[in-house]
């Protein structure tokens, strides 16, 4: 019955697609759409390695779906060439490194993957105290496309001890990676596999004397738990530890690791957060406490009271069961409604957001619900006294929603409640 009920509303739509459908109702912000060529990532990682300056290790990563490939007797070719370069005070280039290579592949399905990906580093030595900024440049070279991409580095916070640099996470890889070698540093985000276990590189910049440094876990199984400390001494002025994290304290999605020094009486603290990929969830889900509040459209009031008696070690699985009966196919590892649920929550925290985060907004539970309007008419007052209304018109289902702006800051609720949420 819930199966039936959620189809209903949630399946009156035109298959989400979150470029071209929702440009065509003039709902987006005024972005400029990147082309495939620019959907490389640029991702700098911070080390200190003398008591007054820092290696910056900047990996880019060409997805292999960003490039153009050729067929060639057996083969599909894509050529390119990419570059890094540091800049300091007045745009002067302080390094620069470029790569010309092409990747080959004998399945046409790999052209297209968005996770199969070529990637390339580069290593500078800078001191702290100043403004960097790393640059990305990927070209095509058979459409000579071209993409650009830029990272601020701000090294002054690095002035005053003690402080932290962001903790890197670092999983195993044959090869040098700029690092320790056959350890090659992660974002943490959505990672698939990691075999044993990862390492938590922690590092910071410290005064002489002694210091300590506590490593916290919060996950779906604890929160803001003591996982590990340590002490140092700074006669060199910076520090630097690799914490081993065994696989089975990675089961959450959400992993976050808060890290805080204390020296002479100071205390700063940085976080990082660990994220596994788990089959059958969302790619827009990162948190499943946030992804649980999201669902409130969509629970029925049994649902809400069994969720409200659980303790959050048993909310992960209750996650997994709500969708499961949710899934239109569940014999598959893809669970097509969760997907098109959340990509909304994305869409509707991208675009309408007022006092509250966009999903909580009424826009944004209109959006959830029912997907991007047939029709949007927007009034233009006439007068500083009179009101901004927008009219959503769902042809299909003969509904339309009336929205009126209360402030005059985009903060539009319904003219009429709607009671249909909670299914």
């Amino acid at each position: 019955m819930i199966r039936k009920s959620y189809l209903l509303i949630l399946g009156i739509f035109i298959v989400f697609n979150m470029r071209e459908d929702l440009l065509s109702q003039g709902l987006t912000r005024n972005k400029k759409i990147r082309t495939n060529v620019e959907k490389f990532s640029l991702i700098p990682f911070a080390e200190p390695v003398h008591a007054d300056s820092i290696k910056i290790v900047t990996f880019l990563e060409i997805p292999f779906y960003s490039l153009q490939f050729i067929k060639q007797d057996d083969l599909f070719i894509a050529a390119y060439q990419a570059s890094i370069t540091i800049k300091g005070k007045k745009r002067i280039d302080l390094g620069h490194q470029v790569w010309t290579d092409s990747i080959k592949v004998s399945d046409y399905s790999e052209t297209q993957s968005h996770v199969l990906n070529r990637k390339h580093f580069s290593t500078f030595t800078i001191p702290v105290g100043e403004k960097y900024v790393v640059i990305g440049e990927l070209q095509d070279l058979d459409t000579r496309k071209k993409g650009f991409q830029k990272k601020k580095i701000d090294l002054k916070q690095y002035q005053s001890k003690p402080s932290l640099t962001l903790p890197i996470f670092m999983l195993n890889l044959n090869g040098d990676w700029g690092f320790q070698k056959g350890k090659i540093p992660t974002r943490g985000f959505r990672v698939r596999e990691f075999g044993e276990g990862i390492e938590l590189q922690v590092s910071g910049f410290v005064e002489s004397g002694e210091f300590s440094v506590g490593i916290y876990l919060s996950n779906s199984m604890t929160s803001d738990s003591l996982y590990k400390e340590f002490k140092g001494y700074g006669n060199l002025g910076f520090f630097n530890e690799s914490i081993f994290i065994p696989s089975s304290e990675l089961r959450s999605i959400k992993n976050t690791f808060n890290v805080v020094l204390t020296q002479n009486g100071h205390e700063v603290e940085k976080n990082a957060i660990f994220s596994t990929y788990k089959p059958g969830v969302s790619n827009f889900v990162h948190d499943l406490d946030i992804a649980l509040k999201q669902m409130k459209y969509i629970l029925t009031n049994q649902e809400r009271l069994d969720l409200k008696r659980q303790s959050k070690k048993k909310k992960e699985q209750i996650f997994y069961s709500l969708w499961k009966n949710r899934d239109p196919t569940p014999n598959t590892e893809y669970n097509e409604l969760m997907e098109e649920y959340y990509g909304r929550v994305w869409y509707a925290n991208e675009h309408f957001d007022a006092w509250q985060p966009g999903w909580e907004t009424d826009r944004g539970m209109i959006y959830i619900l029912f997907g991007p309007p047939d029709e949007v008419q927007s009034t233009n007052p006439s007068t500083s006294s009179s009101s901004l209304f927008q009219v959503w018109s769902y042809y299909k289902v003969s509904k339309q929603f009336v929205f009126k702006d209360q402030n005059g800051f985009g903060d539009f609720r319904l003219e009429t409640p709607f009671l249909g949420a909670g299914l």
